[in-house]
């Protein structure tokens, strides 16, 4: 029950225990700083809590991100170019898709979308400007949902929505402001590419 992490350094994989504080280390997802040091977002089955971890050059620094209801699951974690951690994850408690940044030692916490059950197998990446792109999956519906942050607030919409769509969905951000997202078809058991640009 215990978050680990493992590295290849050249001859062989280097493996540790990152926390052992209960049975942790569910739905992880790790991003690498300018120094190539790892940050770690996962949930804490014991708490239903948000954890995230760090290496700091010496040692592992774990702190709790969100404890308000059962929270956590489905993490996904990318880091800005000051180093600083954002984290989409679901809700469980409320069946909502929310969002974590870190400013100084401090998590400020949101509720990106609530309507439904949505929230589920999110995957987040900054664009350019550093504002975050999340897609996750609509239960209520079986829909591919795509949310943003614009500089001022929160949108989201349905990317597809062509039968039972969006599960385990990844995103990524390209030069140009593009989004893609693979994920996968349910009722067809395909896998399925979404892109398209940010409405205004």
């Amino acid at each position: 029950g215990d978050l680990r992490y493992a590295r290849w350094d050249g001859t062989t994989w280097v493996t540790a225990t990152v926390d052992s504080g209960g049975d942790v280390g569910y739905y992880t997802s790790i991003a690498l700083d300018a120094q190539g040091r790892p940050h770690i977002s996962y949930s804490d089955w014991t708490n239903r809590t948000l954890k995230y971890a760090r290496w700091n050059g010496t040692s592992w620094e774990v702190s709790t991100v969100d404890d308000a209801g059962s929270v956590g699951l489905y993490s996904s974690l990318a880091l800005d170019g000051a180093g600083r951690p954002h984290i989409s994850y679901y809700d469980f408690t409320n069946g909502a898709l929310k969002y974590a940044r870190r400013e100084g030692s401090d998590w400020q916490l949101v509720t990106v979308e609530s309507e439904g059950d949505v929230g589920y197998y999110t995957s987040l990446a900054l664009d350019a400007a550093e504002r975050p792109h999340i897609s996750h999956y609509d239960l209520t519906h079986g829909n591919l949902r795509y949310s943003r942050w614009t500089g001022t607030e929160w949108r989201s919409e349905v990317a597809d929505d062509a039968g039972n769509v969006g599960v385990y969905s990844s995103l990524a951000v390209d030069g140009a402001g593009t989004v893609h997202i693979s994920h996968y078809d349910l009722g067809n058991r395909d896998l399925r590419y979404t892109r398209g640009r940010p409405r205004s």
